[in-house]
């Protein structure tokens, strides 16, 4: 009866055996196709898009692991190539004829499994339109007049496109003459521009007269659409003169400024004294430019222009005659009338103005603006309101600009008044004060540094040993290989066979049996039963 069994229980083990070994226990999946497509020789990947100027030639390039049965070409979903290569590789290349606009383009690959492949094609064949909305106005798919009038120098350009891809960029270019005495100057203006969103504005400086535009608008793809139109800035307002002063500083200076504007550009700005007497020589005074005489050249910075400056004028004029021109020759005058400043500003320095000893005061300060004739400077007793002392700063001439640094006799006590008294063109006096107190020098004790107590040393605790634990059991290791059942006995098997199958054996029950290579495990199980018998 066991010698029955055990050819049971082997017989089992063998076909067992030569079914795990012929039966695969698992599978790999087949790698999908891998597919390149190219348009115009160059490479889109999946999902991307491209721009073409004409009808392109498209390259589809497919590999996989498995045989090829489809490759499916298709626009806008229509197939227009299909191919069956049975092999594992494809590689083809043929033209596409498109409409212009935008286009889907789908590469479907078949082997074990499928693969799409999917581009946006854009076709612009067509150079981008421009609809001009200033500074002249025109329809969708109309050109710019040959010549458009305007009356201010500074303009700005602006539109909308229409193009199949979109205009990146422009270039302009603005040329213009003006006189530099008897000679033409030509003067020429580059400017580009980018990052449009369907319209542009793009400012443009002309000169006076005819300028000469041309434009290109560049798409995508690199069409191109050339402009070509003549702007012509007729300036026949005059300039504008704001913000007028004249301040006389002295009987024979005075400081002039304003502003000068104009809607073309100004040329120069002039004054001069109105009804000021003549000089010794019989002349009347003479033109002093604020703004220097430009050449006509297309200048931004002229279009407004400030001056603030000061000259010499005759002691009796009472009214400056401003003048200013600009480039097309248009006038404008205006008259201000010149105001005195006579008053003068008197100040003492704060820190300069002191005690220098217990018996002298240094006095320092400065006088400036208005018509200073004659100056002084003075101590005084606070107590008597006597003066001490006192010394002369200016006299003679009227000059509008005074500083002085001085010592002077302090009063006995130890306060002082220091009095700075001016006197202007017209004799009358302007005074300023301040006091002074002298400081009384105290000793300053000393005080004896403590020396530092040292810190106490504290000794380190010795380091706390580890609590050790009991040692923990290392499991052994459980036994691997063939368990024979009934006998009860385990064959070692070595890890590279340690993979195994379930395998049901009658009466007994199922039970694990390593995967080995099928001939070894049937040649053994042959030989066992042989010996059996």
């Amino acid at each position: 009866m066991g010698s029955t069994a055990v050819r049971v229980v082997l017989s089992t083990l063998l076909v067992a055996t030569a079914v795990a070994g012929v039966v695969p226990t698992g599978g790999t999946a087949a790698t999908p196709p891998a597919v390149t497509v190219t348009v115009d020789g160059t490479a889109v990947a999946d999902g991307n898009a491209t721009f073409v100027e004409s009808d392109p030639t498209v390259g589809v390039t497919a590999d996989a692991d498995r045989s090829i049965r489809v490759v499916s070409v298709r626009v806008d979903g229509e197939t227009v190539r299909r191919a069956t290569p049975n092999a594992t590789s494809f590689d083809d290349e043929f033209d596409i004829d498109l409409s212009s606009g935008e286009h889907a383009l789908t590469v479907v690959v078949k082997a074990d499994s499928v693969t799409t492949h999917t581009v946006t094609m854009t076709k612009d064949t067509a150079r981008p339109y421009v609809q001009y909305t200033s500074p002249f106005e025109t329809d969708r798919y109309a050109p710019p007049p040959e010549s458009v009038s305007v009356n201010k120098s500074r303009v700005v350009l602006g539109g909308n496109f229409t193009d199949v891809t979109g205009v990146t960029n422009l270039r302009l270019t603005r040329t213009t003459t003006h006189e530099v005495g008897s000679a033409t100057v030509t003067d020429t203006e580059r400017s580009t521009a980018s990052g449009f969103n369907g319209s542009f504005t793009h400012s443009i400086f002309l000169g006076v007269g005819e300028n000469n535009v041309t434009v290109r608008y560049y798409d995508r793809v690199g069409n191109v659409r050339v402009h070509r139109f003549q702007l012509v800035l007729e300036d026949t307002a005059p300039p504008t003169l704001s913000n007028l002063s004249a301040v006389r500083r002295s009987p024979d200076r005075v400081e002039i400024g304003g502003v000068a504007s104009d809607n073309g550009q100004i040329r120069s700005v002039s004054v001069q004294a109105k009804d000021a007497a003549t000089s010794g020589s019989g002349n009347r005074s003479a033109n002093r430019y604020l703004v220097a005489p430009g050449t006509g050249r297309p200048n931004p910075e002229r279009r407004r222009t400030r001056f603030d400056t000061t000259f010499e004028l005759y002691p009796d004029a009472t009214a400056l005659e401003v003048e200013a021109t600009d480039t097309a020759g248009n006038t404008v005058e205006r008259t201000v009338s010149v105001r005195r400043t006579i008053e003068p500003d008197l100040r003492l320095h704060p820190t300069g103005t002191r005690y220098a000893t217990e018996g002298t005061v240094a006095v320092q300060g400065r006088v400036t603006d208005g018509e200073i004739a004659s100056a002084s400077v003075e101590t005084v007793d606070p107590d008597t309101g006597e003066v001490v002392d006192i010394t002369t700063i200016h006299e003679g001439s009227v000059v509008t600009d005074l500083a002085f640094e001085r010592s002077l006799a302090a009063p006995a006590g130890r306060n002082a008044t220091i009095r700075l008294r001016v006197i202007d063109s017209t004799g009358t006096e302007h005074v300023q004060s301040v006091n002074r107190t002298l400081a009384t020098d105290t000793p300053t004790p000393t005080s004896t540094p403590t020396p530092p107590t040292a810190a106490p040393t504290t000794t380190p605790a010795p380091p706390t040993s580890p609590t050790s634990g009991p040692p923990t059991a290392t499991p052994a290791p459980e036994p691997t290989g063939l368990t024979i059942p009934v006998i009860g006995v385990t064959v070692p098997v070595p890890s590279v066979f340690g993979a195994s199958v379930s395998i049901p054996v009658p009466v007994v029950g199922p039970f694990d049996v390593p995967v080995v290579p099928t001939v070894g495990l049937v040649v053994l199980g042959l030989g066992a039963v042989a010996r059996l018998r």
